[in-house]
């Protein structure tokens, strides 16, 4: 099976959590920062899985973009769904935001990967909202292993997910 994992990130998160994904995955496969390459050839990819993170309330315009541009061939590949976001309450509403209602529909699997809140890659104004919000004034990460076992279990079907 040919894999194509395509993400954005703005704070690394997304990045790491996609990383691990890859690395669960089995045979041919290729990941892609969308930022670094905004067309990734998609013709010779089975299936896709695409993700970002949230970040004001939305996906980075530069999923949305790559999903909006190659809506039509997507919808002919198997098409694997995840996010990035502080709160899982809202995961199911803002994947319905981040992402077309017809590739919803024709995805076969989505995960919330969790969040990670590293203080060092924020601003002075993102450190005084995630302190309000969560709280705490320490970096905070809570990537969600299991969904992304699950996410690859459940794109991979029968093949036993890597270690």
């Amino acid at each position: 099976m040919n894999t194509l994992v395509v993400y954005a990130s703005k704070k690394g998160s997304t990045e790491k959590a996609a990383k691990m994904l890859f690395e669960k995955l089995e045979g041919e496969k290729s990941i892609v920062n969308i930022k670094e390459n905004s067309s990734p050839t998609l013709e010779n990819y089975e299936t896709v899985i695409l993700g970002g993170s949230i970040y004001a309330g939305s996906i980075q315009k530069e999923i949305k973009n790559f999903v909006n541009d190659n809506l039509n061939l997507l919808l002919t590949k198997k098409i694997g769904l995840f996010l990035c976001c502080g709160m899982e309450e809202n995961y199911k509403k803002q994947l319905k935001q981040s992402f077309p209602e017809e590739l919803l529909d024709h995805s076969i699997t989505d995960q919330y990967f969790g969040f990670e809140y590293n203080k060092e890659k924020m601003n002075l104004i993102e450190k005084t909202l995630i302190k309000l919000v969560t709280k705490s004034q320490t970096n905070l990460s809570n990537i969600l292993k299991d969904n992304i076992d699950k996410l690859a279990m459940d794109i991979q079907g029968d093949i036993k997910v890597g270690q």
